[in-house]
């Protein structure tokens, strides 16, 4: 994008390292992402305020062409591009300074420096280091009631996931995910890969053509080259980001393919080139990331997946079934194979009335 923009007073953070983990995300007293607010006493937190680049992609749609290209420069280019002042981004995105302060407004800040201020603690969070979340972890007063307290985390986190994805983006999602006509390719990070694992797995059994990238370098690369324009590529991908996570990412995007993001508050830089985005609280009990509010994610995902594939989702789980069933061991030991299909009859039953 040219030249980078210069940073306010607070000093520049820090590039985050090379590799994706171990994963560490924010325990519950640190700060959360910007936009988040404490939970009210004795209520319900309400849903937390997307990140400013999440408002910024949502908001593309509503914004006039040259506010358009305030966003897209500032999607596009250096996490720092917003901290210089207003007429260097403005010269950044070729357009006048009322427009920056127009878009501004259109994000719904009072002015450029409430801007600034809410862009420089979301890098911040975004570049942390996970020894630095640690030792947060370590130095904050929690409850000594651990099995509540992490019980009402996770309950949040899990809320606040769910409830805050985007429907345009989650809807696009699920109507290329349902597309059969699409090989899809999925795959995760150092610990995220569990995640992926576990989509692709329930994927192959609903519709044909699911691949699981592995983390190998061989497989990165044979995935990279195998990729096409009608293939969709679901990437996990948390702090710490994975610079070969954003090369499939790119790889893909080259050849014209679909691509799928599931990440944190903070967004991967895989956003700045995904067709859909679905945004995933970290929050958990301990210093390291919970993955537990993006599986809600997934598992919504797969819901919505199931209701837009129909009886040909069923048809194929059925298929799927009878086959994996040749070498599934019977039970109870010893059992005929062909007593299952009575127990799918009784199950299927409606239970008698007493």
């Amino acid at each position: 994008m040219g030249e980078r923009a210069e940073p306010v007073s607070e000093p520049e953070p820090t590039a985050p390292p090379e590799a994706d983990g171990p994963v560490i995300g924010p325990p519950g007293g640190q700060s959360p992402p910007p936009g988040v607010q404490p939970p009210p006493p004795g209520g319900q937190p309400p849903p937390p305020a997307p990140s400013v680049s999440e408002q910024i992609r949502q908001r593309l749609g509503e914004l006039s062409p040259s506010e358009r290209r305030v966003a897209r420069t500032l999607l596009t280019g250096p996490p720092t591009i917003g901290l210089g002042s207003s007429a260097r981004l403005a010269q950044h995105a070729g357009v006048s300074g009322p427009t920056v302060s127009r878009f501004i407004a259109e994000l719904g800040f009072a002015n450029y420096a409430a801007f600034q201020r809410a862009l420089h603690e979301e890098i911040a969070a975004r570049m942390m280091p996970p020894i630095e979340v640690y030792r947060r972890h370590q130095a904050e007063h929690r409850s000594a009631d651990v099995l509540g307290a992490s019980a009402q985390t996770m309950i949040e986190a899990v809320s606040a996931s769910v409830a805050g994805l985007n429907p345009d983006e989650f809807r696009r999602a699920v109507s290329t995910l349902a597309d059969a006509g699409r090989q899809v390719l999925i795959a995760g990070g150092w610990f995220s890969q569990l995640l992926a694992g576990y989509l692709a797995s329930v994927l192959r059994e609903l519709r044909p053509g699911v691949r699981l990238i592995g983390p190998s370098p061989s497989e990165r690369a044979g995935a990279i080259a195998d990729v096409v324009r009608r293939d969709t590529v679901i990437l996990f991908d948390f702090r710490r980001y994975e610079r070969d996570t954003l090369q499939i990412a790119r790889s893909a995007r080259g050849v014209g393919a679909r691509i799928l993001l599931v990440t944190d508050p903070w967004l991967s830089p895989v956003s700045d080139i995904a067709d859909a985005v679905l945004t995933a609280q970290v929050s958990g009990p301990s210093p390291f990331q919970s993955l537990t509010p993006a599986m809600a994610v997934v598992e919504t995902l797969i819901t919505s997946v199931v209701d837009e594939l129909g009886a040909t989702g069923r048809a194929r789980f059925e298929q799927f079934g009878d086959i994996a069933e040749q070498w599934v061991r019977p039970w109870p030991d010893g059992a005929d194979p062909t007593d299952r299909e009575t127990g799918r009859e009784v199950a299927a039953d409606t239970p008698m009335r007493e």
